[in-house]
């Protein structure tokens, strides 16, 4: 019989959660590089700089937050109190982020663009750390984990689809336009996000606890990261692996200057752009649906290399087939959809995996600092894609619209984009499975390393007892 610990409450409340949050992430992540081009009026090469050197900033602002996470021990634990206290910064910030002041000094405008930017990637660090932490000290059980990852990611890929519906048709010319509609849209998903973010303080548990409490220095903490082997792969994996994330970066561009139009076929005009984020949703979800019955068959190495080898097959084949017929585009879409959901889920496995490699090697966890760098991942990866796409546009000699009027592309454009969506996340899926060849935590070793846990947080009373039992 295996040992079971979530609740209910914590499996209703966390995927709900994620939607929220989803929603804030997702305007920010497909719209706010054609906001600062389109609506704010920046120069491409600006906009991508900004963001870029946004990222940079959380290389240092995540893992900082990651050793304030661990040296929190408060009554509701180290990962809930920002739970409690994040989901209004994070609302306030995305309305000033989609706030296109019309100052007449086009300094004023760049210098507005990056403090704002700036000022939510702190917001939404102070909440994004804990809440995907919390998977590690919720249950100390590795299949319920997987589930309980899942199901957060299940519910941040629907959270995601809801902006792609609503903000095309909010930013239309007959409707509020670029400014005004973006600045509505911000002020709808950020008020979601607060409210539906903020309930898992409320309902969930933290499980596992340290034996002590964390004095680690920044140093030290480093020192640690350069122990953790599996962090380490999971890292470089992710780095060499940022253009994966492509199509989702550029998905606005995607929908307005490389399809057209002419070619959506009987799609109504208010889902052209949902059908295709709703294509690639069609092969993400089942893929994070069927990632714990992967995880019961195949190891988390097996599988990521795996779902690498599928998503160059997938994206190449695109290339070849073209962007001319709409249904063979959404039909790609799904294919290429697959690989990204196992990686929406197996990251997050993968880190908690090395949150328990640290804790065996040295008996000291660190679910903080580990979990920062996933985000950190996340948000750099992001940013080189965009900075890629910003590249890309200023290369292709993109046009912005003129007066809100979005103008004709050229065909050298239009050649850009699709090989920003096919051949370089094609690159990305085959450069991220090289550091995955060392990870050697698997199998019989993990399966040794984790009774060997098991039986130290037994002895050391650090576990909470479990809800239920399972057979």
């Amino acid at each position: 019989m295996e040992k079971t610990y979530l609740t209910l409450k914590e499996k209703i409340t966390f995927p709900l959660a994620a939607f929220g949050r989803s929603g804030v992430y997702t305007i920010m992540s497909m719209f706010l590089l054609i906001f600062y081009t389109d609506a704010a009026g920046l120069d491409p090469i600006h906009a991508g700089n900004i963001i870029l050197a946004g990222r940079i900033f959380d290389a240092l602002n995540d893992p900082l937050m990651g050793m304030i996470v661990d040296r929190t021990h408060s009554k509701w634990g180290k990962m809930r109190p920002y739970l409690l206290f994040s989901p209004v910064p994070i609302a306030v910030t995305t309305i000033l982020l989609f706030f296109a002041p019309q100052f007449s000094s086009y300094s004023a405008k760049v210098a507005y663009a990056a403090v704002t930017y700036i000022l939510w990637g702190v917001a939404f660090t102070i909440q994004d750390v804990p809440f995907w932490g919390l998977s590690s000290v919720i249950t100390p059980n590795e299949v319920e984990r997987t589930r309980f990852l899942s199901n957060g990611r299940l519910g941040s890929t629907a959270g995601g689809i809801l902006p792609t519906v609503l903000i095309p048709i909010l930013v239309a010319e007959n409707a509020l336009g670029l400014r005004k509609g973006y600045f509505v849209s911000a002020i709808i998903f950020g008020t979601i996000a607060a409210v539906l973010s903020i309930i898992p303080f409320f309902t969930a548990k933290e499980r596992v606890h340290e034996e002590r409490q964390d004095t680690r220095s920044f140093k030290e903490n480093f020192r640690l990261i350069g122990k953790n082997k599996v962090l380490i792969i999971v890292i470089l994996s992710a780095v060499l692996g940022s253009t994966m994330v492509m199509a989702n970066v550029c998905a606005t561009y995607i929908h307005y200057y490389l399809i057209g139009v002419e070619n959506y076929g009987i799609i109504p005009n208010g889902f052209k752009m949902t059908s295709l984020t709703v294509a690639v949703g069609i092969g993400m979800v089942p893929a994070m649906i069927i990632m714990p019955a992967l995880r019961k068959r195949f190891s988390l190495k097996a599988i990521y290399i795996g779902s690498s080898i599928f998503g160059i097959i997938s994206h190449v084949a695109f290339w070849f087939i073209g962007y001319n017929n709409i249904y063979l585009v959404l039909l790609c879409l799904v294919f290429m959809g697959v690989p990204l959901g196992i990686y929406n889920v197996i990251t997050y496995a993968l880190i908690a995996d090395s949150v328990d490699y640290i804790e065996w090697k040295t008996g000291e966890r660190a679910d903080g600092v580990c979990f920062a760098f996933q985000t950190l991942l996340s948000k750099v990866s992001a940013g080189l894609a965009t900075y890629a796409v910003s590249v890309v546009l200023k290369v292709s000699e993109f046009q912005a619209p003129i007066d809100g009027i979005i103008q004709v592309q050229s065909e050298k454009t239009k050649t850009g984009l699709f090989f920003m969506i096919t051949i370089l996340p094609a690159i990305g899926f085959a450069l991220t499975m090289i550091p995955m060849f060392f990870n050697d935590y698997t199998g019989e070793k993990k399966e040794k390393i984790q009774k060997e846990l098991e039986f130290r947080r037994l002895r050391a009373n650090t576990v909470s007892e479990p809800v239920a039992e399972e057979k």
